[in-house]
């Protein structure tokens, strides 16, 4: 078996057994408004917002000390003010580095981009940009938007937010919704029993009030058993993280001198970086209108982004041509025998959209020779989400 399926094997084995032991009849705990109870990595206060006692988070998250919820129900109220840019709640964490996220975005209010999913892996920031659904691009499990979903978001209001988690399956209620506003149908596997605030990587936070939860036991909920796609390149390593200033995207450094890790794919057909490197929180050079600077961004040498390469081995029966499709976010550079072969990079705001990784649609020609032919990504990541997958044709 895989090293990386023995670890979401583990991981699975862990969540089952957390929830076993729960009761039935569990009680509901109200996490205090005390600086003895939170774990936070940035700022945090307490305070009065609009009446009501509560703690304030400009950025970053905050988990609530001793508090363990695989299954079950998490309850607050939330309250945006007139600059907030992200609030969410942060469930299934390891650490305030590594959870599962709910957020919600007050400036896209009633629109596709207000509620979202994803995880948010070594770092604070969530790869939304590879988990995103409801806008045309989809991946399976979140193909009928089950990563997105539209709200009115009030702001200088309380509002309430419920996450009943159930196995792999987490319905999110907000507001005054009687039936789920999002449900995410695959949380990705994190191995955690921590929850929390959350309120993004940039400042400009929210407020919490009346924060509790419920534990329940597992169910018979099962994440759909979903068959990689066909084509699907599923062993890979990843080499560590190196300086996107230091990244020349026409050469490849020497790969004997980096650390590299054996990773394979999520259930979905994608290497998710996240998991198993910290990401960048970055922003693309912009000119004095905050127009992009496109020239630049296709360097790869974006200031505070950062790169990492992944390898793997493509045997060939005799030399010939071979069609391979891609996708990636932010950036990538693919090389075959060392050669690179094809640039592509599209951070939010290059092009049209904003950024979200496609499961389809960008494909290279792969100059095979007989017996053994290595593969390389250069993968670029800005922010929003760091991941590639790649799929090849038949002979």
């Amino acid at each position: 078996m895989h090293s990386r399926t023995r670890t979401i094997a583990r991981a699975l084995g862990l969540l089952l057994a957390a929830c076993a032991p729960a009761a039935a009849g569990a009680q509901t705990v109200t996490v205090p408004l005390t600086g003895e109870a939170w774990d936070a990595t940035d700022s945090i206060r307490f305070e009065s917002y609009l009446g009501r006692p509560c703690l304030y988070v400009n950025r970053g998250v905050a988990l609530a000390r001793g508090a363990a919820l695989v299954n079950g129900t998490i309850e607050m109220d939330v309250a945006a003010t007139p600059v907030t840019s992200f609030l969410g709640v942060a469930f299934r964490a390891t650490s305030p580095r590594f959870s599962n996220v709910v957020f919600f975005r007050p400036g896209s209010s009633g629109t596709t981009e207000a509620v979202q999913y994803g995880p948010a892996f070594n770092g604070v920031g969530v790869a939304w940009q590879v988990y995103h659904g409801g806008s045309g691009v989809a991946w399976q499990a979140y193909d009928d938007g089950g990563a997105n979903a539209v709200a009115e978001i009030p702001r200088e209001r309380w509002v309430h937010l419920r996450i009943d988690l159930d196995g792999p399956v987490a319905r999110v209620f907000f507001d005054t919704a009687t039936a789920p506003t999002l449900i995410v149908p695959r949380v990705v596997v994190s191995g955690g029993t921590s929850f929390g605030v959350w309120a993004g990587a940039f400042g400009r936070g929210a407020y919490f009030s009346g924060i509790r939860y419920t534990p329940a036991p597992v169910t018979a909920v099962e994440a759909a058993r979903v068959p990689l796609p066909p084509g699907t390149l599923d062993r890979w390593e990843l080499s560590d993280v190196l300086d996107a200033r230091d990244f020349t995207p026409a050469t490849l450094p020497d790969l004997a001198r980096l650390h590299w890790t054996p990773v394979a794919p999520e259930p979905e057909g994608f290497v998710l970086v996240n998991r198993y490197r910290a990401a960048p929180a970055a922003s693309l050079p912009m000119d004095s209108t905050g127009a992009i600077l496109a020239d630049s961004v296709m360097t790869g040498k974006i200031a505070g982004a950062r790169v990492v390469y992944a390898r793997t081995t493509i045997l060939a029966e005799r030399d010939g041509i071979r069609r391979l499709q891609y996708g990636y976010n932010n950036g990538v550079v693919v090389y075959a025998n060392g050669r690179p072969l094809v640039m592509a990079m599209n951070p939010g705001a290059l092009r049209k959209g904003i950024g979200v990784m496609a499961p389809a649609g960008d494909a290279v020609f792969l100059p095979l020779k007989r017996g053994r032919n290595e593969l390389v990504f250069a993968v670029v990541e800005v922010t929003g989400g760091w991941a590639f997958w790649a799929r090849l044709d038949p002979a």
